[in-house]
């Protein structure tokens, strides 16, 4: 998985993929929807110049056609000054941002929640999005009907805690926070809110890190 700030993707190059299926045919002119925006924002604070490039802070972002051909990203800061800005660059060779690790760590922790729905489930399963029948385990993925990246937002301001600021240990299969208190609020948080649904491999990665 590769996680832009709350948002998952299942690898770096599917989100490389989205952005720039994005840039392609996303409406000219400035980005005005709110998940657009906060995602605009996390990819531009991963960009190896964010500092220069964000100056005096920004304003809003564009779409623009480029002078030679093609389309790509800009800036605007509160300044009024423009710049434009490569998402390629914000993502290529970028490891892990701290905010993604806790995601992934948390993650991991509601695993049996998962699994345990996983099992529970009696085939012939049907997709909830395409409800067409999956016929093979290999194609059954267990999806959130509100995405999991909302539920990370309302569990940190439910209980007041900063996901950035969490420290974790452990890497891979074996990525967990060191607040064992955090980790156990947010599995309890889950198991109470979390809508699990099933879905087919191809249906799920459609979704992308909605």
């Amino acid at each position: 998985m590769y996680w832009l700030g709350p948002f998952e993707y299942p690898s770096k190059q599917t989100l490389l993929n989205r952005l720039k299926h994005y840039v392609r045919t996303a409406d000219i002119g400035q980005v005005t929807h709110p998940v657009a925006v906060q995602k605009l924002h996390l990819l531009l604070a991963l960009h190896p110049d964010a500092d220069r490039k964000i100056g005096v802070g920004v304003d809003h972002f564009r779409l623009e056609r480029n002078s030679l051909a093609g389309r790509g990203l800009h800036l605007v800061r509160l300044d009024g000054t423009s710049d434009s800005f490569s998402y390629k660059k914000c993502i290529t060779g970028v490891g892990q941002s701290p905010h993604g690790k806790v995601c992934e760590a948390l993650r991991f922790a509601i695993r049996p929640q998962m699994d345990a729905f996983r099992e529970s489930l009696v085939w012939p399963v049907r997709c909830s999005i395409t409800g067409v029948d999956i016929i093979h385990p290999n194609n059954l993925h267990i999806d959130h009907r509100v995405p999991f990246w909302r539920l990370l937002e309302q569990f940190s301001r439910e209980q007041e805690i900063n996901l950035s600021a969490l420290a974790v240990e452990g890497n891979g299969m074996t990525l967990a926070l060191v607040d064992c208190e955090v980790s156990a609020a947010f599995k309890k948080f889950h198991q109470n809110h979390a809508q699990l649904q099933p879905t087919s491999k191809e249906a799920n990665a459609a979704k992308g890190g909605s």
